[in-house]
């Protein structure tokens, strides 16, 4: 039994032996692992650079753009203009833009503040009346008091004064005038173009040297003689290096103030095209275009008229106003006033209809839902049924669709042999 126990042990070794020899081979020939090489005093972590310091216009914009009080911000942002009068011109027209919002947030305290901003606009738009017609003045800045909720005297007589510009033949005389001047500046590019010759490829003009910075010659080489050392022309006064662009800002709220910060650069303009030769526009689309921006100011016009008391009027002006079909969200304005004041007069059908209005807008608030549904029932038995589908034929009827013609690619004259993929949503193929 001894013996037979010592055969297996043997048997058991010589087998170890024999598997772990072609391991034993395989370790031996192969290579290490390349050693890590030790890191040099260059090769360490370099510090993050510093985040790019704004420039001292910019600080000071910001610090009087970040002060909570609005009439201290209007004195500080006015501050800021008059001691920095060359500074980027995004910062200058920032601020003047925030100097009026600024005074308008306080209007009730600062209604006289304002009211100078408002008559210097109207002052600087005199000058500019032949580019600029002066009732676009006059709409923005009721239009701005009206968004505010500022519906006072002069808000009205903004919105009046703007409107009472709007005439047919001045609005006529204006364009003409416009039309004039695009021909002329279309005119004097054609000719500037065509008398613009492009240099020859090569040929550069000679620069003359300047008397007051002689030529100096270039170091003689120790084995040339000075006699033929050549000379160079001066080329005068050293180029002045290019400005460096202006910086770019984007502007945020921040804690309820306006800050600057620094943008990307903006990248680099188009070149622009060719200029193309204005048409004068028919009488016919003169007065198309004058009803379509009247609406606007007649929509201003109205709710200010009601919210002063003036109901008569200024359901006349929104009346108006409505019947233009202006853009979805002047609609909207109107139809809410509108809604609101058939539901005082208890007419159920120009309610149902304004609110309809409202509604396929897109504006529409809970409250005006409940009243719109309300309406709706009153004027279908009690019943919404048919809502969707009413939605959907009113929204057709006022939504001309335009035919599309589907495009035909001709095919090729030879063919490539090729299959294009193409994907709506990404991971749709």
């Amino acid at each position: 039994m001894l013996r037979v126990i010592r055969i297996v042990c043997l048997a058991l070794a010589l087998v170890a032996a024999a598997t772990s020899w072609p391991r034993a081979q395989a370790g031996a020939g192969a290579k290490p692992p390349d050693a890590k090489p030790a890191a040099t005093a260059g090769d360490a972590q370099k510090p993050a650079e510093p985040a790019q310091d704004l420039p001292e216009d910019a600080k000071a914009f910001n610090a009087a753009a970040g002060e909570k009080n609005p009439l201290k911000r209007v004195e500080a942002l006015e501050k800021f203009i008059a001691d920095h009068p060359k500074a980027s011109s995004m910062l200058l027209s920032t601020a003047r833009n925030q100097i009026t919002a600024s005074a308008l947030a306080a209007f009730k305290v600062s209604r006289a503040k304002y009211l100078a901003l408002a008559d210097k606009e109207i002052a600087d738009a005199s000058k500019r009346a032949d580019a600029m017609p002066i009732y676009s003045t006059y709409n923005r800045l009721a239009s701005a008091l009206v968004t505010a909720g500022v519906f006072s005297e002069e808000a009205e007589d903004f919105a009046r004064k703007g409107l009472a510009a709007m005439d047919e033949r001045t609005y006529m005389d204006m364009r003409k005038k416009q039309y004039e001047r695009s021909l002329a500046s279309y005119e004097k590019a054609t000719a500037s173009a065509a008398g613009s010759k492009p240099a020859a490829a090569g040929a550069a003009a000679p620069i003359p040297p300047s008397p007051a910075a002689p030529a100096v010659p270039p170091a003689a080489d120790p084995e040339t003689p000075a006699s033929a050392t050549p000379e160079k022309p001066s080329t005068g006064a050293a180029a002045t290096p290019p400005l460096p662009p202006a910086p770019n800002y984007r502007f945020a709220m921040k804690d309820g103030v306006m800050q600057a910060s620094l943008a990307a650069p903006a990248p680099p303009r188009p070149a622009p095209p060719p200029p193309v030769r204005p048409t004068m526009p028919t009488e016919a689309e003169m007065r198309a275009s004058l009803k379509t921006e009247r609406a606007p100011a007649l929509a201003t016009l109205g709710q200010i008229l009601m919210k002063r008391g003036k109901t008569e009027e200024g359901e006349k002006a929104l009346a108006e106003a409505y019947a233009a079909r202006p853009a979805s969200s002047t609609m909207a304005s109107i139809a809410r006033v509108l809604a609101e004041s058939a539901k005082k007069s208890g007419n159920e059908a120009l309610q149902l209809e304004y609110l309809t209005v409202l509604a396929l807008s897109g504006r529409i608030t809970a409250d005006e839902t409940k009243d719109f549904e309300a309406a709706y029932r009153k004027a279908n038995n009690g019943s919404l049924d048919g809502l969707d589908a009413m939605l959907d034929e009113r929204y057709r009827r006022d939504h001309t669709r335009f035919a599309v013609t589907p495009f035909t690619r001709k095919p090729a004259a030879k063919p490539s042999g090729r299959t294009v993929l193409a994907e709506i949503f990404p991971g749709a193929g």
